[in-house]
């Protein structure tokens, strides 16, 4: 039987890298081979902005533009307005970034307390910019050069480079990401090699014991990110 039965606690991955990057799939690829429980920031943000209480805390700070004309969120003027002004992103994320923290603790919490699943990977843009890096027993950094970062991103999302631009001067620079990381995957490989990365990064994640939460913070309430 698996010695990890018998220890308390849980692993948490987290992945980094720049606008373009690829890191959602790596992160995906990263649970599936452990195998863990993906936690997708991006995903619990779409699901926030859905919250009529988030919206209106949104529209307080920013005004009425955010909305559409039948009441709900207008994404693209929110985001013109964010990456144009870093008051205004400040702002939205004073009322986003302390509920994706909460609920990324809740769900490590349910996550430890269910005993289903040793891993949880954290796909979560700001890593280090919201504080959740503190979490984790590992941060790995995707690294790929800009160029082919923005060409991605302008090509999946309609952008032009300007807008993939401004989002990347919002986050910590490529560079100090890639220096603060465990460990790097290169995403410049095809598809054969970026699995044999992965799996290599696997063996190495799999000597890392596990950790209960509350050796990270004992409780919510007294995790200095609930403060933020």
């Amino acid at each position: 039987m698996d010695v990890e039965t018998f220890l308390p606690g849980l692993h948490v991955v987290g992945v980094t890298g720049g606008v373009g990057a690829g890191k959602s799939t790596v992160a995906k690829a990263l649970a599936d081979a452990l195998p863990g429980t993906l936690l997708d920031a991006d995903a619990l943000v779409s699901d926030l902005y859905k919250v009529s209480q988030v919206l209106t805390d949104i529209e307080v700070k920013l005004g009425s533009s955010i909305r559409t004309e039948s009441g709900t969120l207008d994404r693209t003027a929110l985001s013109q307005l964010i990456f144009a002004d870093p008051q205004a992103r400040d702002a939205v994320e004073s009322v986003l970034h302390p509920l994706v923290r909460k609920k990324i603790w809740e769900s490590l919490d349910s996550l430890e307390k269910s005993g289903g699943c040793a891993w949880a990977v954290l796909d979560v843009p700001l890593l280090r910019e919201g504080g959740l890096h503190f979490l984790c027993d590992s941060v790995v950094h995707v690294a790929l050069p800009a160029a082919e970062r923005c060409a991605r991103a302008c090509a999946r999302h309609g952008w032009d480079s300007k807008v993939w631009k401004a989002r990347e001067q919002a986050q910590i620079p490529e560079a100090e990401k890639a220096e603060l990381a465990d460990a790097i995957v290169d995403n410049r490989a095809d598809r054969d090699s970026l699995q044999a990365q992965i799996r290599n990064l696997v063996l190495d994640l799999h000597c890392l014991p596990p950790r209960p939460l509350r050796e990270r913070w004992p409780t919510w309430d007294q995790n200095p990110l609930a403060k933020q």
